[in-house]
């Protein structure tokens, strides 16, 4: 930010500019919105009953998105992505988001995923939060996530 003075010199006028005195206070100052979007190093919580999943919601570590795995980087619900959990590398499924969901999707109040293991198969064997109805039509390895919710939206 800049404060600006004139001054009437004869008949021509000066502008003075000089920096503003709270300038750190309006470069961290943003009037736009936060992402609405996973992406990398984007935190989410494990939904399902694994093992590695319920030790990580124990003792609060903070479960981050390593890599997405789609052609723009922005995980969805129902995208594939890689996660950091217990010093460890899996991958999930998201089957929920924050974010600003597309027309009738339902929006959630968490970023949930699903561990899977190599082979595509869900680790745990339940799902405690309600899972996207929407997913049963898209093309993936979801029949088996599907199989253990108890619970759709």
């Amino acid at each position: 930010m800049y404060t600006t003075s004139t001054r009437l010199v004869g008949k021509f006028m000066y502008t003075n500019t000089s920096r503003c005195v709270q300038c750190a206070i309006h470069r961290n100052f943003s009037t736009t919105q936060s992402l609405g979007e996973l992406r990398k190093l984007s935190t989410v919580k494990i939904v399902d009953n694994s093992v590695i999943g319920k030790k990580a919601l124990e003792s609060g570590s903070k479960v981050k998105i390593l890599q997405v795995y789609n052609k723009n980087e922005v995980a969805r619900v129902g995208d594939k992505v890689l996660v950091s959990i217990q010093k460890e590398r899996k991958k999930a499924y998201i089957v929920g988001c924050v974010q600003k969901p597309k027309v009738m999707q339902p929006r959630f109040d968490s970023n949930n995923a699903v561990l899977i293991d190599e082979t595509g198969a869900p680790i745990g064997t339940r799902i405690r939060v309600p899972v996207p109805s929407h997913l049963r039509g898209r093309s993936g390895d979801f029949t088996k996530i599907l199989s253990i919710a108890t619970k759709f939206v």
